[in-house]
């Protein structure tokens, strides 16, 4: 019986010994907040984003351990050790700037604006990942359709046995496979398993189990900003982290 209550106790008090602990990110130099910090308390898998003025709090206990990641800064290791108190306004944390090397850096002069135009129009830009992808479906298709015999096709009827011609069918079904393409390559520039691993702090396979919990709809992934859909991602976890203590008792 005195154990049953020992043990009762000691879970009761746990989650009491963890603070909430108010911190500001902000760059070395300037002094100017830092938004869209990722912060992991790696010691409790707790994990927050900082706001537009640098702010966010955390749940911080004597012995864990902090990780401030954001782009363009290097990351930054926090160890507690007791010196954050919750009475405190906030706590500043100050992240050194990370310069990226640039291989080449090239300035054209244009003498009048006719000039730049016709310099503009020659331009020859590097061609993109999604440029190149679309470009070889296309040249698949114009590839399959040159093969064809189109003669023996059946010609085009308004509301016949055929419908819409052939041609026109396979144009819109590429169509639709660009538009499905595009909107995956939007979405995964806002949620990606890299992202979600980098909020939450989880490997492997754990990461797209995670993913099937969250279960976003694509609307609401087009939609909202990537500042909204990680709040969702940081939601959706401690409710994970919940149900899987539950799981585990």
């Amino acid at each position: 019986m005195i154990f049953i209550l020992a043990s009762t106790y000691s879970k009761a008090e746990r989650p009491d010994s963890a603070n909430i602990i108010a911190f500001r990110v902000v760059n070395d130099l300037s002094g100017s907040p830092v938004t869209l910090a990722h912060v992991i308390n790696l010691s409790q898998r707790e994990v927050a984003i900082s706001d537009l003025l640098g702010y966010f709090k955390i749940p911080v206990s004597t012995g864990d351990t902090l990780s401030i990641t954001s782009l363009g800064f290097f990351k930054q290791i926090i160890y507690c050790w007791g010196q954050f108190c919750s009475d405190s306004l906030y706590y500043t944390i100050r992240l050194k700037s990370r310069s990226y090397e640039i291989k080449e850096l090239k300035f054209s002069w244009f003498s009048n604006y006719e000039k730049f135009l016709k310099g503009f129009a020659q331009l020859h830009l590097p061609v993109t990942k999604e440029e190149e992808r679309i470009a070889r479906v296309t040249e698949y298709f114009s590839r399959s359709i040159s093969r064809l015999n189109l003669m023996e096709l059946p010609r085009e009827t308004s509301g016949g046995t055929f419908g819409k011609d052939w041609l026109t069918k396979q144009n819109e079904k590429l169509k639709e496979k660009l538009e499905k393409e595009s909107k995956r390559r939007a979405i995964e520039r806002k949620y990606s398993a890299g992202i979600v691993e980098a909020l939450t702090g989880l490997t492997g396979n754990e990461v797209f189990w995670f993913m099937e919990y969250c279960s976003f709809t694509e609307d609401f992934l087009l939609k909202s900003s990537d500042y909204s859909i990680r709040l969702r991602i940081l939601d959706k976890f401690k409710i994970y982290n919940q149900d899987k203590t539950l799981k585990d008792i």
